[in-house]
């Protein structure tokens, strides 16, 4: 059974004007009260004639329209008669303004839905929506009462205190989008305050370290980065290169596709092949030797293993892999012409694989690629963190910042691609389904809707993308916090279920917005340039509209650490 409404729609005090004009796109409206100068009260409310901006409710048979007004004008001849000095017989102002209808309210059962039964009629009264009645419209439409996220007030109304529950914020995904200093931070940072308050679980990638205040129930760990002294508490941790595909491993090193790539791959395989299986090596090499050798013991073990050399995350030593390309530079028979062995060493391919090898080595002494390639013996690996943290019950939030990880070749980027890839594949195999995790990462722009590498060596960071798409079954949901929807997929921003929009600016990101929501209009996208600081438009598929939010500010706010800045410059 419906609540039930708790302040009556149509209040005489409250009365705006009557109906003029009724189209598809809305309603037009005689507002004879907007030229008044200072609002009434009203029962402890505030009560306006008409702004732009506020909701309100036209009576129709059975049932309250609920509307905005997007505009307020003077017909032509009535344009002087708001002037400071006008003559005593001239007429009163007639005001007109238009309304975009955005859904309605059954009186009967007291249920709000996006449909409107009834179009207006012409001369159809309208009022000033009361408060209280416009969060009855919004929350009427949820199923779940208990255990709700209080979000913050309605926008000119503090007593309106807006709450939905956990499913409707992250059951279908969320994204929070906003230009920097709109309070994209803050509203983040409070929706992960909520998921641990409920005992759920929340990964936060922070590309930036602004979120190292959060304090209930985290873990913080820092991938990359080194100690400053013996005192230094940080966790640091790695991303070890063997969790990294194939194709990642080639975006990092850009092998050459003639002879390069074949013989990286071919080291590779021979690498995680000998540590399988150790009697493959000879006594006194640390890697496969090939010229000379037979081949049958080689590719009876790489059919035995075969299923292992392939398995995510399988490992082998990245140190030894520029001695064993050149291995991988022999004659693919020896010079008596038998099949059965490697001949011996390739002088060509070895030449054209000399620029690969000094490449790697590049990557395995460069400090900025030491949690990648060379991770130090206090770097714990993040996947064995992200293992504890699902089996910690005390933990509710895991912040991985990536403040001190390089900039250089992508890595940011491929890094952070391969931790969706490795918790997507963690939650296809159900390891999410008794206790979800919400993904959260910040800045999401710099890591989706991106191919790294050149040509011949190229990944598509799409592992995100998935999530957004089929990680909701798997109790995997994401949280994206950009400043630039632009740069997020359409096909990703469409599996949002709830966008907490605030100022936006750039008019392809109001686009963006509009069709990735499927509710949001270009008439109620005219109000983000110009929302303030905290406030949001909460757009969500168990909302029968945009809700005009003062956000409430999380508990620890987000900041920059002192030395961040020093950071930056020096990556």
């Amino acid at each position: 059974m419906a609540d039930l409404v708790p302040a009556y729609p149509f209040e005489r005090s409250r009365y705006l004007g009557s109906v003029s004009r009724v189209s598809p796109l809305g309603v037009r409206v005689n507002f004879p009260f907007a030229t008044e100068i200072a609002p009434s009260q009203y029962a402890g409310h505030r009560v306006t004639r008409g702004q732009v901006g506020e909701f309100v409710v036209i009576e129709s048979y059975g049932s309250a329209i609920i509307g905005r007004i997007t505009e307020i004008q003077l017909p032509d001849r009535d344009r002087l008669s708001v002037e400071p000095e006008r003559n005593e017989g001239d007429e009163l102002p007639n005001p007109i303004g238009i309304i975009k209808l955005l859904g309605s309210v059954d009186l009967n059962s007291n249920r709000s839905s996006r449909g409107i039964g009834e179009a207006p009629r012409v001369g159809d009264y309208v009022y000033l929506a009361h408060p209280y009645f416009v969060r009855h419209a919004i929350v009427s439409t949820s199923s779940t009462k208990a255990d709700l996220i209080d979000l913050g007030h309605l926008s000119g109304a503090p007593e309106t205190r807006i709450a939905l529950s956990p499913a409707s914020i992250f059951g279908r995904h969320c994204a929070v989008l906003g230009t920097t200093g709109g309070g994209k931070s803050w509203s983040t940072a409070r929706l992960i305050e909520q998921v641990a308050e409920r005992g759920g679980k929340a990964i936060l990638l922070d590309p930036t370290g602004e979120y190292h205040t959060l304090d209930q129930g985290v873990r913080h760990v820092h991938l990359g980065g080194v100690r400053d002294n013996d005192a230094d508490k940080r966790e640091f941790v790695s991303f070890p290169y063997f969790h990294l595909t194939e194709m990642d491993l080639f975006a990092f090193l850009q092998p050459s596709p003639g002879v390069q790539a074949p013989k990286l791959r071919d080291a590779i395989q021979s690498l995680k092949l000998v540590h399988l299986d150790p009697s493959l090596l000879d006594p006194e090499a640390p890697v496969l030797i090939k010229a000379g050798k037979p081949k049958k013991p080689i590719n009876h073990a790489i059919v035995v293993h075969d299923q292992a050399l392939h398995a995510p995350s399988a490992f082998f030593e990245f140190k030894d892999l520029v001695e064993q390309i050149l291995e991988e530079c022999v004659y693919p028979t020896d010079l008596s012409g038998q099949k059965h062995h490697w001949g011996g060493k390739h002088p060509n391919s070895f030449d054209s694989c000399v620029t690969l090898c000094m490449r790697i080595t590049t990557f395995q002494k460069s400090q900025p690629m030491t949690p990648i390639f060379a991770p130090h013996d206090y770097m714990t690996d993040l996947t064995r963190v992200i293992d504890e943290f699902l089996g910690d019950p005390d933990l509710r939030v895991l912040r991985v910042s990536m403040r001190h990880l390089a900039f250089e070749q992508n890595t940011r980027e491929l890094v952070v691609n391969a931790i969706g890839r490795y918790l997507l594949s963690r939650a296809r195999r159900g390891d999410f389904q008794k206790v979800p995790v919400v993904v959260a990462i910040d800045e999401a722009h710099q890591f989706l809707n991106k191919s790294i590498g050149d040509d011949n060596n190229k990944v598509t960071l799409d592992a995100f993308g998935l999530i957004a798409k089929e990680g909701r079954k798997y109790g995997l949901t994401c949280l994206l916090a950009t400043q630039r929807p632009r740069d997020i997929p359409e096909d990703v921003l469409s599996q949002m279920g709830m966008f907490v929009v605030h100022r936006l600016i750039n008019e392809r990101d109001q686009s963006v917005v509009i069709n990735a929501s499927g509710i949001l209009d270009l008439s109620t996208a005219t109000f983000l340039p110009s929302l303030r600081d905290g406030e949001a438009l909460i757009v969500g598929t168990d909302s029968i509209m945009p809700m005009p939010i003062i956000l409430n500010a999380p508990k620890q706010k987000p900041r920059l650490e002192e030395n961040v800045k020093t950071t930056w410059m020096t990556s």
